[in-house]
């Protein structure tokens, strides 16, 4: 019974294409779909059930997410080749930027934690819609070392909106993968620009075979709405970084344990992500493949993802939400030292006074 469930995501991205290739109203029904899981995900209780599948059942149905993600943009080619009106635009690209981000990036993330150079590959072509098919760099080298210290910059500190904090996470993942993948280069004397093994030269020729299938739409102007709905999906992916670390502490170097992750195992949510949510589990064991992931009762739970991702977007309604998820993180799972830490993290977003 477990491999049906994900079928639900490759549902959604199928009734996505579905909607794009019906146009007018029907373009906006991935927007519509992604609104419609916040009422069940946030009424449901939290799930800890443990996924009883095998890897190579639960191998195919990660790969079959692959299908309707072609699908949905081949109707989306096909939507732009049509020069569709500024509403039906609005919700092609809506919808396509955050069913993408919602489902095809969880997928492209189980893929690039796997070792097979194949699995790897795949998530970086996902990685390409939204312009960063080196993603895997930053996120494996650098967030899953610095988690939720002040030296990660997926983990936002304390009184900080998610709008400030898009662009700059966004800068600093193609900074930090640049800089990572030319450190490496020129240990060999190989240039990043040009070496055939280079992420960085593989990072441009997927962006500009990406456009040029665009372009082949309708010319220019499919090219703008194909770097306006990558531009918007990698927005949407920091801001499920956002929610998923705000606030969290952890002195640099120390070990990264169960508590420096919040988790929004919710039912929808846990399989909408492919168990990313069951964030305590993916953090302190990278390695784990989704479905021995662990949904823990001991970790900070919060809630839905779907519905903190919505919560953000506003963000006194978030802080007000969050400050008391903070608090117990404090009181009930921060060491001595962190405590400290969270104490001067509270002092600079205003929170608290200085003694």
């Amino acid at each position: 019974m477990d491999y049906l469930k994900y079928l639900f995501p490759f549902s959604v991205v199928a009734l996505t294409g579905l909607g794009l290739l019906g146009g007018g109203l029907w373009a906006w029904t991935g927007l519509g779909l992604f609104v419609l899981m916040v009422i069940p995900d946030v009424a449901a209780d939290f799930d800890f059930s443990p996924r009883r599948m095998s890897e190579p059942g639960a191998l195919f149905m990660l790969w079959l997410q692959l299908l309707p993600l072609a699908f949905l943009w081949i109707a989306y080619w096909r939507l732009l080749s049509g020069r569709p009106d500024a509403s039906t635009l609005a919700g092609a690209m809506l919808s396509v930027a955050i069913i993408t981000a919602a489902v095809g990036l969880p997928v492209a993330h189980e893929l690039f934690h796997r070792s097979e150079w194949i699995s790897r590959f795949a998530g970086g072509l996902i990685g390409t819609l939204f312009f960063f098919n080196y993603v895997e760099l930053e996120h494996n080298r650098s967030h899953h070392i610095e988690t939720s210290s002040a030296l990660d910059m997926d983990t936002p500190p304390r009184g900080m909106s998610v709008y400030p904090f898009m662009p700059k996470l966004i800068l600093y993942m193609h900074q930090n993968s640049f800089r990572q993948e030319k450190r490496r280069l020129l240990a060999y004397g190989k240039s990043p620009w040009l070496s055939p093994g280079s992420r960085v030269l593989w990072q441009i020729l997927g962006s500009i075979a990406l456009l040029a299938i665009f372009d082949a739409a309708d010319g220019w102007r499919s090219v703008l709405a194909v770097l306006a709905t990558g531009m918007l999906g990698g927005a949407i992916v920091t801001v499920f970084s956002y929610v998923q670390h705000y606030g969290l502490i952890r002195v640099p170097g120390t070990p990264i344990e169960k508590r420096h992750a919040w988790n929004h195992t919710r039912p929808i949510s846990r399989i909408l992500t492919f168990e990313i949510v069951t964030h305590s589990g993916h953090h302190t064991d990278p390695a784990t493949p989704y479905w021995k992931l662990l949904a823990y009762r001991d970790v900070p739970l919060v809630g839905s993802a779907i519905g903190c991702f919505f919560m953000c977007l506003v963000p006194p309604l978030w802080h007000r939400a969050m400050r008391p998820h903070l608090q117990r993180w404090d009181e009930q799972f921060a060491s001595p030292a962190e405590r400290d830490l969270a104490r001067q993290a509270n002092i600079v977003a205003g929170w608290e006074t200085p003694a």
